[in-house]
């Protein structure tokens, strides 16, 4: 540090300076021109501020401002150097690996226990996805059941004896009245709906005729195969004459096959379910009264005389 200051000092004098005329020119105070000329760096608060009065003064002086500063550089070093010297630095001392077996087993490793995480965490979110999708199309497919009465009309035939009363008839007549006492017939209670909807499937061929609240609908010859839909607000009357032919639906309820070969069959649908018009047929056979021989009298002719 002496020698730089001693070097700086040299060059102001050769120039002929004051330290007032160089405290004018560069700013710095004289006290700390003195500083930098007696080498007392430390005098300044840091060395950053030291370095920039030692290039300033050394560029004004026409020095070499960067060969000053590095020789600066070297004092400090060297300074810090004798304050602060080098202690050997000794490695700690480490004696023999010990290489320290885990008791685990070898198959039991981390990525094995990160699997079975993994593949647990996806059977519960399956196993529990699946009974909620159950749970839901349980609820979608429940339909309540509908209470169906089924009626079977009796016939009682009754037999009953009359006499005829004829003079030429022999033998009584005996009667038979086959009388069908039918039972009134309650609608099938299939669940009220807004609309009476019949979809009929032909199976044979047959005669059709349908009435869609009291308006004809339909009426004609059907084939094996055809399929009609009727929709009503009130009733739909349907009429065939081949009871084994038709196949009828009623509001998605299968009410099957409407009757015989042949049969002719009359059938109502409404609101409330389906219907079964009463009727009464009476059958009177008769049987063809015998009539009897009734003898005449013979007219005998007198006989003649001399005969």
């Amino acid at each position: 540090m002496e020698e730089i200051g001693r070097l700086l000092l040299e060059a102001r004098e050769q120039l002929g300076l004051s330290l007032d005329e160089v405290e004018r020119a560069t700013r710095i105070r004289a006290y700390q021109l003195e500083a930098i000329e007696r080498g007392e760096m430390e005098a300044f608060p840091s060395p950053v501020q030291a370095r920039g009065f030692l290039h300033n003064y050394a560029e004004f002086l026409g020095l070499d401002a960067d060969a000053i500063l590095l020789q600066y550089a070297e004092a400090l070093q060297s300074r810090r150097s004798r304050l602060f010297p080098e202690t050997s630095y000794k490695e700690p001392r480490t004696g023999p690996s010990v290489r320290i077996r885990s008791r685990r087993p070898r198959w039991l490793s981390s990525d094995l226990f990160v699997a079975a995480t993994i593949v647990l965490a996806i059977l519960t979110v399956l196993i529990w996805g699946g009974s909620r999708v159950i749970t839901v199309l349980r609820q979608h497919t429940e339909t309540p059941e509908a209470a169906l009465g089924l009626l079977i009309s009796t016939t009682t035939p009754t037999l009953t004896e009359m006499p005829l009363q004829s003079g030429s008839v022999t033998e009584s007549t005996t009667e038979l009245f086959t009388e069908e006492t039918p039972i009134p017939t309650q609608p099938l209670f299939l669940g009220l709906a807004d609309k009476v909807s019949l979809t009929v499937v032909v199976e044979k061929s047959a005669w059709l005729k349908v009435m869609v609240d009291g308006k004809e609908a339909f009426q004609g010859r059907v084939e094996g195969g055809d399929i009609f839909e009727f929709q009503g607000d009130q009733v739909v009357e349907l009429t065939t004459g081949n009871g084994a032919g038709i196949h009828v639906f009623y509001n998605g309820q299968d009410h099957g096959i409407l009757g015989d070969v042949g049969q002719v069959v009359i059938r109502l649908w409404t609101l409330e379910g389906a219907l079964t018009p009463t009727a009464t047929i009476t059958r009177t056979p008769t049987e063809t009264p015998r009539i009897s021989e009734t003898p005449s009298p013979t007219t005998t002719s007198p006989p003649t005389p001399g005969g």
